[in-house]
């Protein structure tokens, strides 16, 4: 007998299509083929695509928010929290959640759905990682455009990096790259803190 298929299952499929192929690239017919589903079956559950990837979404953003909040509660200083932070993430990317790629598309996607960043479920995300820049002595008199584009940077960088995974051991010299990079990632985290906006 076939197992029943919850929410939770249709989410999570549609967060590795989603992450895989992108908002355009995945459609409900992909997703419910993955779950063995008709596609009836699966917008019984989701009226919609945009239904689906905005759960799908509303999930990328509460496991961000639960990272902020365990550095908040975990390190002492601005600087540290934001170290902590993005080392954080970048675990998580290196061990292949589909947060980071998700994060990456929807930063790149041109979506244009209904033009309301309000309603944009990363929007508190980046404004939790904007005001924690801000916190940083010597980011706090510079504008919150600045600090947005260095987290973007950051985030940017390491989705990417976490992208390119399945290619990067087909390239010479490639033993060590993820410590490599790490250290990177630190330094540049460093740099943010101590230099503030000329870094």
């Amino acid at each position: 007998m076939p197992q029943t298929k919850s929410p939770k299952d249709f989410v999570a499929a549609a967060t590795r299509l989603f992450a895989a192929r992108g908002y355009h690239g995945a459609s409900i017919a992909n997703i419910a083929a993955e779950l063995n589903l008709t596609k009836q079956a699966l917008l019984h559950h989701f009226v919609s695509k945009d239904a689906l990837y905005e759960r799908v979404l509303s999930g990328v953003a509460e496991r961000m928010m639960l990272l902020l909040m365990d550095v908040q509660e975990d390190a002492e200083t601005p600087e540290k929290r934001l170290e902590a932070f993005f080392d954080n993430y970048l675990e998580q990317a290196l061990a292949g959640a589909s947060d980071s790629r998700l994060m990456l598309r929807e930063l790149l996607d041109d979506r244009q759905q209904d033009g309301a960043a309000e309603r944009w479920f990363l929007r508190p995300v980046l404004q939790e990682l904007v005001a924690m820049v801000q916190d940083v002595r010597t980011w706090r008199v510079a504008p919150p455009d600045q600090a947005l584009a260095a987290i973007c940077d950051l985030l940017g960088a390491i989705s990417y990096f976490a992208m390119a995974q399945p290619v990067l051991p087909r390239l010479p010299g490639q033993d060590g790259v993820d410590e490599a990079f790490r250290e990177q990632i630190q330094k540049r985290v460093r740099d943010l803190c101590s230099h503030g906006p000329q870094s």
